[in-house]
């Protein structure tokens, strides 16, 4: 069932579209990852009981507006990654499974995303974070049109591990 906050977004090829009951196996196929696991804070193993706890986190997060986890696919079918907006604090995330990686997916997905963020949420900057040592997001990012900035990087513990987040940037379009 959609939400008041359903949202789907179409262009270049993708279709990001909200996940469904039906993705359960899709999501630990494509989160159960030791790169997923490597660069994101999602639960590892991923397996479907956490698909589940992460599938009703995302309905609540967007059902009161704070979040948008949209699954990238090529036709509205299988997904082959998720591309998220957090409202609150503009900052996108996203990860391709790792059959489908090197195919542009996250590129498109994230530009997709940062136009409906600027365009619908009125959100003049949208911003990554992205370990200093990610080079493969890191180009993801550039090809996207954001830029690093000079912020210091955030430092944050997860998994016991301790990341150094670089802060990148997409401003606005001024218009024309």
């Amino acid at each position: 069932m959609a939400s008041p906050n359903s949202v789907s977004l179409s262009g270049d090829g993708l279709v990001l579209r909200e996940w469904r009951d039906g993705d359960l196996d899709t999501l630990v196929e494509l989160f159960d990852d030791p790169e997923v696991a490597r660069w994101t804070p999602l639960a590892s193993p991923f397996d479907r009981a956490a698909a589940a706890q992460y599938l009703a986190r995302v309905r609540d997060n967007q059902a009161r507006g704070e979040r948008l986890h949209l699954a990238i696919t090529t036709d509205g079918g299988e997904p082959k990654g998720e591309v998220m907006l957090n409202r609150v604090t503009g900052t996108i995330g996203y990860a391709i499974g790792a059959a489908h990686r090197g195919r542009g997916l996250a590129v498109r997905a994230l530009r997709l995303l940062t136009d409906h963020a600027h365009e619908a949420d009125g959100l003049p900057r949208v911003y990554l974070e992205i370990e200093q040592s990610n080079a493969a997001s890191a180009a993801v990012a550039r090809a996207a049109g954001y830029t690093l900035t000079d912020a210091l990087p955030v430092m944050v513990e997860d998994k016991g591990r301790q990341h150094n987040l670089l802060t990148w940037v997409h401003e606005e379009p001024a218009p024309a």
